[in-house]
């Protein structure tokens, strides 16, 4: 988990970089809301795949699977609890990890049901129209007008409009806006898009994702508003931000010029929320006034690299299900049965924990605990662990080749999950895959 954490968090880093640089400033807009909601699902889930074994970069494949066993490992019942090492101090990761997207999921739901329960609450208070009541709105779409200054705003297929102090070409360019934000189910981005940082609620890149979706769908809904009446759309996204009438628009402009409304537009307190002052201002003047780049559709293959480095270097490479696949995909000519002497092929040294075998007792008397289960029900004997040690020191293929349950069993695979890295076994000087076995021995004193 912890490595899925840290990769998904760099992966998205580099694609909101990759963003900034080559998008955030063109008016390719769909191409932009397309980049921004694939690249965040890719970068959640690509650190999971697992590329096949003739594409991940391997080092020899070893000529045979022996199988080499440990000295027994003794756990008393007895034995002295000292700290654990950091692997097992790391188990409170997962718990924080969930608590998190219990947190992050129960303010989506809070802000859905109280979004939904306004939205009803307006419905029966005021009158509600459609396409055929004469509003330039989309099919299926319904539009609530509330006598108040109710900010405009839009969710799936409602349109909210306060109508105090708003005449009719005012009217016409805020429904343009929203219709846009209906037809091209915003909405859903917004919902999909926050379930997403639900699950990746520690990343950071996510939410600033998340943001970018937001001011990419005020951008279109703008371009497509601005193309009824440019004019008439500035002073009303100018006096629904500051209160300001149109006189007062054209008094800074003249005396300032561009660049000083620009800069009193930025300084408007803008509402917080996905409505028509969600964004900054500013910003969305900036884009109205831009132009379409040439050659913006060609920006997107500066991300193939990227991805294809990512999927490199950051999907797990193919483990072998079970012993018979690792056997075929190393081309073992020797399986010699388990826990019989073996002997040692000419050129071979085994496996070795980091630091040695004293190192391995000692992680295992520092992180192993007798189960209480066990000790209830007077169970002890020897848990024989079965894993296979990879040509580059990986730990897979975990499994109990002997147990005797009362929670033994799983207590000791978890501990032999949690070991780092082994330094890998050789055949005449390349590194080979082992299969390695240790006894745990529990005994109640």
């Amino acid at each position: 988990m912890i490595r899925w954490m840290i990769i998904s968090t760099l992966a998205a880093g580099l694609f909101y970089a990759l963003y900034l640089w080559l998008f955030r400033r063109d008016r390719w807009f769909e191409l932009s809301r397309a980049y921004l909601t694939i690249v965040l699902g890719f970068c959640c889930l690509f650190p999971w795949l697992r590329l096949p074994a003739g594409v991940t970069p391997t080092t020899p494949a070893t000529e045979f699977l022996m199988t080499v066993d440990s000295p027994e490992v003794f756990i008393s019942e007895s034995a002295p609890l000292v700290e654990p090492t950091v692997s097992l101090k790391l188990d409170i990761i997962p718990n924080v990890y969930i608590g998190g997207i219990a947190l992050t999921l129960a303010i989506l739901i809070i802000q859905l049901t109280v979004q939904t329960v306004r939205i009803r609450r307006l419905r029966r208070e005021y009158p509600v129209y459609g396409r055929g009541n004469g509003f330039e709105i989309p099919k299926g779409a319904l539009l609530i007008l509330v006598p108040d200054n109710t900010e405009p705003y839009s969710f799936f297929k409602h349109i909210v409009v306060g109508t105090h102090d708003l005449d009719e070409e005012e009217m016409r360019c805020i429904l343009a806006h929203e219709s846009v934000h209906v037809s091209r189910n915003h909405s859903l981005d917004i919902v999909c898009m926050r379930l997403i940082c639900c699950i990746m609620w520690f990343n950071p890149f996510a939410w600033m994702m998340l943001h970018e979706l937001k001011a990419v769908h005020e951008y279109q809904a703008d371009a497509a508003a601005a193309n009824i009446d440019n004019k008439d759309y500035l002073r009303l996204l100018y006096r629904q931000t500051t209160g300001f009438g149109y006189g007062h628009i054209t008094n800074v402009a003249q005396s300032e010029g561009r660049g000083g409304l620009l800069t009193m537009l930025s300084q408007s307190n803008v509402a917080v929320g996905n409505n028509f002052n969600s964004i900054n201002i500013k910003n969305r003047i900036v884009m109205m006034n831009k132009k379409k780049s040439r050659f913006g559709a060609w920006k997107v293959a500066a991300a193939l690299p990227l991805v294809a480095l990512l999927m490199v270097v950051g999907c797990k490479p193919a483990a072998p299900d079970s012993e018979e696949q690792a056997v075929t995909e190393t081309q073992a000519t020797v399986e010699p049965e388990l826990f019989d002497p073996q002997t040692t092929p000419e050129g071979f040294i085994p496996p070795e924990y980091p630091d040695g075998m004293e190192a391995l007792y000692k992680f295992f008397a520092e992180n192993i605990q007798y189960p209480e289960q066990a000790k209830t029900d007077g169970i002890e004997g020897k848990v024989y662990v079965r894993f296979i040690v990879m040509d580059n020191g990986d730990i897979v293929n975990v499994e109990v080749a002997h147990g005797i349950g009362g929670g033994c069993d799983e207590e000791a695979m978890r501990a032999v999950k949690a070991m780092p890295k082994w330094k890998p076994a050789t055949h005449e000087g390349k590194p080979v895959n082992v299969q390695y076995v240790i006894p745990i021995n529990f005994q109640l004193q």
